[in-house]
């Protein structure tokens, strides 16, 4: 029996959250008990994607801390950008990187796809993940990204070949001059669950993040 192709997964973590505001760091505010970085993690990991690079940088030591017992996971490979601060495509780049010297180092074949997620977004759920995998696996298409009510949304599946492109993308963007690029090889899954789209980086945006975490857990919802 043929396996199935592999797609990673790249988690970039290491903005400076400037639109939060009041020194906040997005990723460490606190979200149903935990820190917020923590539920886009435990999604990825509760899904078939593997392994996960989490990439930091700003205040990397206090969001590895706030990994907890993830930042051990075997699963798990952290790696440092040291160029944050030059923009969302160092990020990928060093995310890529990292993702294809793991394979390397392991002995393995470096996976076929990768899905890059923004840590942000705490509510996309397992499922949703799987199912943008199947996607890819069962369309041929060498992009597959989420439809929210008509408009492409993250995470967004890359298959390999495309890694080189992506390595070369420049500024503070992530795959979005490549997707231009290749518009005719995107496959669409669309998404029900708008809440998934969320994301939270302003404080506006955290408000309304713990207000649907409050209704969630809420019986009476």
């Amino acid at each position: 029996m043929s396996e199935e192709p592999v797609c990673a997964a790249i988690l970039l973590a290491a903005g400076t959250s400037s639109r939060m505001g009041g020194g906040r760091h997005k990723l460490l505010l606190p979200l149903a008990g935990r820190p917020l970085l923590q539920h886009s993690v435990e999604a990825v990991l509760r899904s078939q994607a593997r392994p996960l690079v989490i990439v930091l940088g700003h205040r990397a030591e206090e969001v590895r801390a706030a990994l907890g017992a993830y930042a051990a996971d075997p699963a798990v490979e952290l790696v440092i950008n040291p160029d944050y601060a030059q923009g969302m495509s160092t990020s990928l780049r060093c995310g890529l990187q990292t993702l294809l010297a793991r394979a390397a180092r392991l002995g393995q074949p470096p996976p076929a796809a990768a899905l890059i997620f923004l840590g942000d977004q705490p509510f996309i759920p397992p499922h949703l993940i799987d199912r943008l995998i199947a996607a890819w696996r069962s369309s041929g298409r060498r992009i597959v990204a989420p439809s929210y009510e008509g408009r492409r949304g993250n995470p967004v599946l890359f298959a390999s070949d495309l890694f080189p492109e992506l390595e070369r993308v420049t500024g503070d963007e992530g795959g979005r001059r490549v997707i231009e690029r290749h518009r005719a090889e995107i496959a669409l899954v669309e998404v029900e669950e708008a809440l998934a789209s969320h994301d939270v980086d302003t404080w506006e945006a955290y408000q309304t993040a713990l207000r649907a975490q409050s209704d969630e857990s809420d019986p009476q919802q």
